[in-house]
């Protein structure tokens, strides 16, 4: 291979950066393709001769060039062919005025969008599309016109002489044909009435070229077929497009047509087919996006129910997963996902249906073997010798468990056996008398440690009531009412106790409230501290939460504090009014705690305060109340104290 001298070198590199140039034309813009490419063609001719060894690679380059230039102009004459048709499109839209439809402006708008933005096209349509919306009101006068050509066309069958049909006919399809949005009764009758003025027509020719305007008729029917569908609601277009293609066989399978009615019939059928097409494709597009919507609806039932199935809520669960099913029931089919998403559905709904029917088995097996139970109790009640016995079997028969719908009529049969023995035995037992001393005894026992004996009692009061002497009721009641004074006694002791307690547990939580307010991290005691003090519990449970930095919680605890002290301000309030110190009672109205009240729904509280008091069920709601800060709750525990130790002065 030769050396290239300076010379050469400068050709090559000069015919290479034609070829480049060729290669990158399409990146040129707006250009004459033709122009720059003989340009360039003629530069590379005339720069000069390489030896063969770097001209024969260098001219394969420069003609795979010449061919991506030329490409690159075919691409861009092709793209401003469209961008005139798009405009000639344009034109014959604009010419057509109100034949044109809404739905072909805004078909061409967008395909001018996507190709030629900035080529004002899409401003030269806008007047049209205001005009369309305004074609509605010309429907009624397209209808009538239609009816009128229709009468004609049918006044015009009617007679023998065929020379008047076939003289009007080109003028009234012509007529028909400049009318836009006809009401389908009207076309119907016109195209009936058209398509009977074809047949005659047809028949008329049949002698000259009856094979033709066969095919005429045939298609003018094709025609009106179409046009029916065109008119067909949103329910009858599923099987549309199928019917379409066998239309389009039909018509393919057709010979021609007269010579004079080829450019009325194919323009026609085109038209007719163009917009059925586009009709189908908006509705299969329409039902595609309804169906991605079931699917997603239908995929949140999916999830509600596998959330629910394994709830052991029967009853509610239940009622849940059937509105679920009224909810699928309710929904349209979800596409290709329907059987997928159905056979989730239906796993979560059987998954809990079958639990549900197990439990509700057992329960019911339950229930059958309690009513066995009970009626074998019924069988002794009812054989029953032995009052000691009674209480016995009623034991039983309380721990025999629930019978179901059963239950009340068993408990009825068994208690009326149990009355029936009782009241057999009352007549001739007549040791009952001595019995009922013995249990008076026995109560007035009890009564030194009433606590200690409330079960006893309970047992001593049926079985009293079971004897039924009525000659010592009396003694009874009077028994029975020591014992209950005893009992109502030892309780107000145990809750003085619980009282004490409640402020001692209350201004521990509240000291711990405080250190946290200023700042500090607080232990606050075991849970096991606030056992029976529920608002206790629940204000330790938020303050443990707001130490965490739990600022719902905060907010919670500062809403109890205000219900808290409106509480004990109503109470101690409450106390000292009925002590007689007034001027400590002076109510005295939060509208904050108030507010907090009503948005915690505890309403009707201040209505309370005003009802006459229950001095010692005053004193239960005070050991009840949760807290506040320590000054406060000091403050309040010093006025309770001083108002319960006038009501009830130490003894």
């Amino acid at each position: 291979m030769s050396e290239l001298t300076e010379a050469l070198r400068s050709i090559l590199h000069e015919k290479e950066s034609i070829c480049s140039a060729l290669e990158h034309l399409s990146n040129a813009g707006e250009i004459d393709y033709k122009s720059e490419i003989t340009r360039l063609s003629d530069a590379y001719k005339n720069v000069g001769t390489l030896p063969p060894e770097f001209a024969e690679l260098l001219d394969k380059r420069f003609a795979d060039a010449i061919k991506t230039a030329e490409n690159s102009e075919m691409l861009y004459v092709a793209r401003q062919e469209k961008i005139a048709r798009l405009s000639g499109e344009t034109d014959a839209l604009l010419a057509a005025g109100e034949l044109a439809t809404l739905k072909e402006v805004e078909s061409l708008e967008k395909t001018i969008l996507e190709l030629a933005p900035s080529s004002g096209l899409a401003e030269k349509l806008a007047p049209l599309k205001i005009q369309l919306a305004a074609e509605e009101a010309a429907v009624k006068a397209a209808g009538d016109a239609a009816i009128k050509l229709a009468e004609e066309l049918e006044n015009l069958c009617a007679i023998e002489d065929i020379a008047p049909l076939q003289a009007k006919k080109p003028e009234i399809e012509n007529a028909f044909a400049q009318l836009a949005n006809i009401p389908r009764p009207a076309a119907q009758r016109y195209n009936d009435a058209h398509r009977k003025a074809s047949v005659k027509l047809a028949q008329h020719f049949e002698t000259l070229d009856l094979a033709r305007w066969e095919n005429y008729t045939r298609k003018l029917d094709l025609c009106a077929e179409l046009e029916k569908m065109l008119a067909l609601g949103e329910d009858e277009l599923v099987n549309a497009g199928k019917k379409l293609n066998e239309l389009r066989e039909i018509w393919k399978n057709l010979g021609s047509v007269p010579k004079e009615k080829s450019e009325e019939i194919n323009p026609r059928y085109l038209d007719l087919t163009r917009k059925l097409q586009h009709k189908i494709d908006e509705y299969f597009a329409r039902k595609r996006q309804m169906q991605k919507i079931a699917a997603a609806e239908k995929e949140q039932l999916c999830a509600e129910t596998e959330a629910l199935a394994d709830s052991k809520d029967w009853k509610n669960t239940a009622e849940k997963m059937r509105e679920l099913q009224s909810k699928w029931k309710a929904l349209p089919r979800a596409g290709a996902r329907e059987n997928e998403l159905y056979q989730r559905f239906r796993a979560g709904q059987d998954k809990f249906f079958n639990a549900r029917k197990a439990a509700l088995d057992e329960r019911d097996k339950r229930f059958a073997a309690s009513a066995e139970t009970k009626n074998a109790l019924i069988a002794e009640a009812e054989n029953l010798t032995d009052p000691r016995n009674a209480r016995q079997l009623r034991e039983k028969f309380r721990n025999a468990g629930f019978a179901g719908k059963q239950d009340q009529e068993l408990f009825e049969r068994f208690n009326a056996a149990m009355d029936n023995f009782f009241n057999a035995r009352k007549a001739e037992n007549a040791s009952k008398s001595e019995r009922v001393r013995q249990l008076i005894d026995e109560i007035n026992t009890l009564s030194a440690d009433p606590a200690a004996g409330v079960a006893r009692i309970r047992e001593i009061r049926e079985e009293l009531h079971t004897l039924g002497v009525r000659e010592t009721r009396q003694s009874e009641q009077q028994a029975l009412k020591a014992f209950d004074s005893a009992l109502n006694e030892a309780r107000q002791q145990e809750q003085r106790k619980r009282e004490e307690n409640s402020d001692t547990t209350a201004m521990t939580l509240a000291q711990a409230y405080q250190a946290w307010k200023d700042g500090g991290t607080p232990e606050l005691p075991d849970a096991a501290a606030f056992a029976g003090f529920n608002k206790l519990q629940t204000e330790a449970k938020l303050l443990a939460e707001a130490i965490a930095g739990d600022s719902k919680a905060a907010a919670k605890l500062d809403k109890q504090i205000a219900i808290a002290r409106n509480e004990r301000e109503r109470i101690c309030a409450a106390l000292e009014n009925l002590s007689g110190n007034t001027a400590a009672a002076e109510p005295v109205l939060d509208l904050a705690a108030e507010l907090q009240n009503a948005m915690l729904g505890d309403f009707g509280k201040s209505g309370r305060e005003n009802a006459a008091a229950d001095p010692r069920k005053l004193c239960a709601e005070f050991a009840s109340c949760g807290i506040v800060p320590p000054a406060e709750l000091e403050e309040f525990q010093r006025r309770f104290a001083s108002a319960r130790a006038v009501i009830f002065p130490a003894k």
